[in-house]
């Protein structure tokens, strides 16, 4: 077996009671990926936490596999990264059949200056490497086996009616974040609802562990000859394991299909297909999987803030879902700790919405196209998509169709917390205000610039004589907000040409990396301002 599953011990509301915590700054609902992600966040800022868990053991299963390379620069910053890439399987290949037959080769390798691409690991672990790091404070309780029954929001705050195992108590939290899932009771008992699409096509997924003579990467078949007019996918993983999605035939009962002898079946005709046969395998989970294009309206709704699969559910197809909760974690930590501590106006959550909800609905509108060709959930659609695969054996203008890892990063354009013009004719450079800036090294040593930013404002100023350019705008903004950092960096090398730099070219960047501000030149008293405004400071 990969990985060692254990219940943890419960946490009794008697023990709750004796230690006085019935009330937290901050409750999270939810101890997957997302909600641990959070809790870090907020620990980093010095926010206690409780995060409560109906199940009583970590997640089962590969789940949310495939991490992006933002991804593996927030874990990075939670302090989980090296735990994780000790493990993880990182690839950058990718392969579509049509039939038997290749018909497109995918390459999505970083590009030099970064340190992260494309990484699969499973949930089970990565769950267990953010509970390893939250053992290491004090300010994060995780408590399994609590299950909140109902809840009552206020204006000062939310409260929740929780049950164990041992009985049942009362919680109290200032502000509550729902990380429960995408059948989370949270956004129900708040009257919320989905909208979107929701795909009738489905994929029982399996995860197995055995050897395979294959290279990583992912692989997706089109129209294989045991599936006629489907699609399977096919990831490796860690651990030798590998996982198959396969779509079901309309019509096929999902409860049926989900059998051993017809899941055995699907598996030995999968390997036959690629040449490997009488394969030795462990199957080790089967579950269902339908797709999905949802999101919620808003996702703060008074003092209650959705975040991962509880905000919205985003198609598996180029590995966006817990990517995108990642983001949402690193967004929404840094925000809410500012208000909680009192150094923000609570508008500051309306700018999570505004922001993330944005990615989202991108990243739903771009991935469409690619939803409808894998999933054909009508007749014309796969008549069509069978016309193009054909043609696909030949001509290579559809590769935007297979490739839905590609696509960069979003951008906050619109964000309201944007500090200065987006359209400056000033800069060449794509490091845009509202986007991610890209990584590199900084100096002599090797030393990267994403191993010296972190959840805190952080002004890069591009000068030639060191610390001189510094000492002024550092003086003046650590008066203002200690926290603050200002990072003095060469206007020579590849970083600079990275940042269109020039001596005095000035970035300020949000606790979330993105870029706030930027400038030719600023002086102390407009880098102070525009971190005021990027900061909804009170």
């Amino acid at each position: 077996m990969y990985f060692n599953w254990q219940e943890f011990p419960l946490i009794s509301p008697e023990q709750i009671s004796a230690a006085g915590k019935a009330r937290s700054p901050v409750i999270i609902i939810g101890a997957g990926p997302v909600g641990l992600a959070v809790a870090l966040g907020l620990a980093q800022h010095q926010v206690p936490c409780v995060i409560l868990e109906r199940r009583t053991a970590i997640s089962n299963g590969s789940r949310a596999l495939a991490m992006t390379r933002r991804s593996m620069q927030i874990l990075d910053q939670l302090g989980v990264g090296k735990a994780v890439m000790d493990v993880a399987m990182p690839w950058s290949e990718g392969w579509t059949y049509y039939g038997k037959e290749m018909v497109h080769y995918m390459n999505i390798a970083p590009p030099p200056n970064e340190k992260h691409g494309q990484t699969n690991l499973q949930q089970c672990w990565m769950e267990q490497f953010l509970l390893d790091e939250i053992a290491k404070t004090p300010l994060v309780e995780v408590r399994y086996g609590h299950e909140v029954n109902s809840l009552e929001t206020r204006n000062d705050g939310v409260t929740l009616q929780v049950q164990t195992a041992a009985g049942h108590y009362t919680a109290h939290a200032d502000y509550l974040v729902a990380a429960d899932g995408p059948r989370g009771a949270t956004r129900k008992q708040l009257g919320l609802d989905y909208e979107g699409t929701s795909y009738t096509q489905q994929f029982v997924i399996n995860d197995i562990i055995c050897k395979l003579p294959l290279p990583d990467g992912r692989r997706l078949f089109f129209n294989p000859p045991y599936l006629p007019g489907k699609a399977v996918l096919m990831h490796g993983a860690p651990f030798d394991m590998w996982r198959l999605d396969f779509q079901l035939l309309d019509g096929q009962d999902a409860d049926e299909e989900m059998q051993p002898e017809k899941v055995h079946a699907r598996i030995k005709a999968h390997f036959d297909m690629m040449g490997l046969h009488n394969i030795d395998y462990e199957l080790v989970l089967t579950s269902i999987y339908r797709t999905n294009a949802l999101s919620l309206p808003t996702y703060n709704k008074g003092r209650v803030l959705f975040a991962g699969d509880a905000a919205h559910q985003v198609p598996i197809f180029g590995g966006r879902g817990v990517n995108h909760g990642y983001a949402d974690a690193h967004n929404l930590s840094w925000k809410l700790a500012s208000v909680v501590k009192g150094r923000s106006n609570p508008r500051l959550l309306d700018t999570y919405t505004q922001e993330r909800r944005g990615a989202i609905l991108d990243t739903l509108a771009e991935l469409t196209k690619t939803t409808l060709f894998i999933t054909t959930p009508s007749p014309g659609i796969s008549l069509m998509r069978e016309a193009v695969l054909s043609l696909s054996i030949t001509e290579k203008f559809l590769n935007n169709l297979f490739d839905p890892y590609a696509s960069p990063p979003y951008e906050y354009k619109d964000s309201a917390l944007n500090a200065t013009p987006l359209g400056d004719p000033g800069f060449s450079a794509p490091v845009g205000v509202g986007a991610i800036p890209p990584d590199g090294v900084t100096n002599a040593q090797g030393d990267r610039l994403y191993d010296q930013i972190g959840p805190w404002f952080s002004v890069l100023l591009f000068s030639d004589d060191g610390q001189d350019s510094a000492r002024a705008i550092t003086e003046k903004l650590h008066t203002a907000d200690p926290g603050v950092r200002v990072l003095v960096l060469p206007t020579h090398g590849d970083l600079a040409r990275l940042y269109d730099a020039r001596p005095g070219t000035t970035y300020l960047l949000r606790p979330d990396n993105r870029v706030a501000a930027r400038w030719r030149q600023a002086d102390p008293d407009t880098i102070l301002g525009a971190l005021n405004h990027a900061a909804c400071a009170n």
